[in-house]
């Protein structure tokens, strides 16, 4: 078993367990994995003044931007998301319709002034998936990612089960478990408050904060809309969730109140 561990990229914590495979080939993969970490850390990090995403962010209220092929089409998918949510999803996290995706020559320009981006309810989904491929690529079968303890994947099984089993403990009172979650070949999202940290999930439009003492979990083969799914499912209505699900393939999605 090889255990490879990254701190401090996208704010968090990166672990991995890579099981049955040769040393130097799990160290190769690692390698593979830790070079795209930080490859997408550049490119989603609104802080880093040198990244994509900060250029926009200083540069699209006032002319068009010219960007790359893959944050174009990670724009695009958010686009997508947006509308496949009802609007919940929205990485501005004011008004998604503010940002304006010309496609003859895929630029971005933002309408109105203090729009900026923020892919942190999507960055992590996205980057597990684009991992999720690199394992697959090197034909591993049994692994398991666990991105911050609140995105995480896990492929095939754990060397002494079938499959690969989450705690999930309840922030305000870390005695009790609240779920025990079965992974395999599958992604798990979780979103919710903590004492800690409270209040970072706002409902676009009305700018209106969840603070209350609640988590959502999310199972899905695909981490990106597990991901995108959990932060959604935290700002929306019961009508809304019923409509919204009817647009994704969700292998479980859990309310837990804390």
């Amino acid at each position: 078993m090889f255990h490879g561990s990254m701190k401090g990229i996208m704010g968090t914590k990166f672990d991995i367990l890579i099981i049955n495979q040769n040393r130097l080939k799990s160290q190769e993969l690692w390698g593979d994995i830790v070079f795209e970490l930080r490859r997408l850390d550049q490119l989603f990090n609104r802080f880093d003044t040198t990244s994509e995403t900060s250029k926009i962010n200083k540069e699209a209220a006032l002319t068009p931007v010219q960007v790359n092929p893959e944050i174009w089409s990670v724009l695009k998918n958010c686009q997508m998301y947006h509308i496949r949510t009802l609007g919940l999803f929205d990485i501005t996290l004011d008004n998604f319709s503010k940002v304006v995706l010309n496609e003859n020559n895929h630029t971005v320009s933002f309408s109105k002034k203090d729009i900026s981006l923020d892919f942190g309810g999507y960055a992590k989904g996205y980057t597990l998936l684009k991992i999720k491929d690199i394992i697959h690529q090197a034909e591993v079968k049994d692994c398991f990612a666990d991105f911050g303890n609140s995105s995480i994947l896990g492929i095939g099984h754990h060397p002494y089960g079938d499959v690969w089993k989450v705690s999930f403990e309840n922030p305000y009172n870390r005695s009790v478990i609240l779920d025990e979650i079965s992974l395999k070949d599958m992604a798990l999202s979780v979103s919710g408050n903590t004492p800690a940290y409270t209040g970072h999930i706002v409902r676009p439009h009305s700018r209106e904060s969840v603070n209350g003492r609640k988590a959502i979990s999310v199972m899905s083969e695909n981490p990106l809309e597990a991901e995108v799914l959990s932060t959604v499912f935290m700002i929306a209505s019961d009508e809304e969730k019923k409509q919204i699900s009817e647009n994704f393939t969700i292998q479980r999605i859990v309310e837990y109140n804390l």
